[in-house]
C-alpha cells in the first residue's frame, strides 16, 4: 500500500508541472582575467575552442582574420573604432576598453583551419594581430608580448599582420619570421618615431606603413624602408557614453595628400593599398573639381 500511494503522489507531482517547464541553464564556467594594472576581471569561458574571427564586414580590407588576444587601448585617439565597438557590446568585454590580456584565445592560431576552397588563397593566410587594442603600448606588459609571439612562433603557417603607434618596442622583442610589422600614422609628430624604428627592424616577411587615417599633409624623408604602405581616411565614429556621446564625422583627405604619398611610396619601391574608404566608399578622397574661368 505504501508503495502504490507513493507511485499516486509522483503521478500527482509530474501532472502539476507544466508540460514545457523550462530547464535551468547551467551556470557558466568563469575564468579570471588580468588588466594591465592588475585588475580581475570574471569571464566567462568559451565552450568552443579559440580561432581566429572571420574579418568579413569588419571593414578590414587586408586581412582575412582577426585575432585578440588582448584588447583595449589607452591612447585615446578621438576617432577609434575599436573603442566604438567596444562600448556599443559591453557585455562581451567586462573592463570596458581598458587593456586586458585573453590568455584563452593564444591557441587560436593552432585551431585555426582556412576553408578548402581558399587554401590556394595568400590572403587568408594574413591575421590582423590586436585589431582592437594596440599590442606594444607602453602600458602593456612584457609578459603578455612574448606569450602572443610564443603562439605566433609556434604557427608559422600564418602572416601575422601587426601594427602599433610605438614601433621602437619592436626591437625589444624576438619578433615572428613572418610577421607583417606595422606601424600606424595619423599626425606629422609620429613620423620621425616611425623611420628611426623601422630603420632597425630586419629578417621580417614585410615592413608596412598604415596611413589611415590621414588627418593631415605628410613628409617622409625616407620610405625606402617600407614594403608597403596603406592609406585611408577617417570613417564615421560615434565616441563616449550617455550625455557625453558625440559625433565624430568622417573625413577625406585632399587628393593631393594622397597623390603625394603614392608618388612617393612607387619611387620607393613600395607597394600601395588604398582603402575602400578612400576611393569607393564614404567619405572618399576630396577630388578636385576645378574648370577654367
Amino acid at each position: 500500500m505504501a508503495l502504490d500511494q507513493a507511485e499516486k503522489q509522483v503521478q500527482q507531482r509530474r501532472r502539476a508541472m507544466p508540460e514545457d517547464a523550462p530547464t535551468e541553464k547551467p551556470s557558466p564556467v568563469m575564468l579570471t582575467l588580468r588588466a594591465h594594472d592588475g585588475t580581475e576581471y570574471p569571464y566567462p569561458r568559451p565552450e568552443a575552442k579559440a580561432t581566429f574571427n572571420n574579418t568579413d564586414g569588419d571593414g578590414i580590407s587586408w586581412a582575412r582574420w582577426s585575432w585578440n588576444p588582448v584588447t583595449g587601448c589607452l591612447h585615446g585617439c578621438d576617432y577609434c573604432y575599436a573603442r566604438e565597438i567596444t562600448m556599443r557590446f559591453k557585455q562581451v568585454n567586462p573592463a570596458g576598453f581598458t587593456p586586458l590580456f585573453h590568455h584563452e584565445r593564444l591557441s587560436a592560431p593552432a585551431n585555426t583551419k582556412i576553408p578548402e576552397q581558399h587554401r590556394e588563397d595568400s590572403a587568408w593566410r594574413r591575421v590582423f594581430v590586436c585589431s582592437m587594442a594596440d599590442l606594444y603600448g607602453r602600458w602593456v606588459p612584457d609578459e603578455w608580448i612574448y606569450q602572443v609571439h610564443d603562439a605566433m612562433h609556434l604557427n608559422r603557417m600564418w602572416d601575422y599582420l601587426l601594427l602599433t603607434k610605438f614601433p621602437a618596442r619592436y626591437n625589444k622583442v624576438d619578433l615572428p619570421p613572418t610577421a607583417w610589422v606595422g606601424t600606424s600614422i595619423d599626425e606629422q609628430k609620429r613620423v620621425r618615431i616611425a623611420e628611426d624604428a623601422f630603420r632597425k627592424i630586419s629578417d621580417v616577411k614585410v615592413k608596412w606603413l598604415s596611413i589611415e587615417p590621414l588627418r593631415e599633409p605628410l613628409e617622409f624623408s625616407d620610405l625606402s624602408m617600407f614594403d608597403w604602405v596603406v592609406i585611408g581616411a577617417q570613417t564615421e565614429t560615434w565616441q563616449g557614453e550617455g550625455t557625453d556621446r558625440k559625433l565624430v564625422p568622417a573625413f577625406g583627405p585632399p587628393f593631393e595628400w594622397v597623390a603625394r604619398l603614392v608618388a612617393q611610396a612607387r619611387e620607393a619601391g613600395c607597394r600601395v593599398h588604398l582603402k575602400p574608404n578612400l576611393v569607393n566608399g564614404h567619405p572618399g578622397m576630396q577630388l578636385p573639381d576645378e574648370y577654367p574661368v
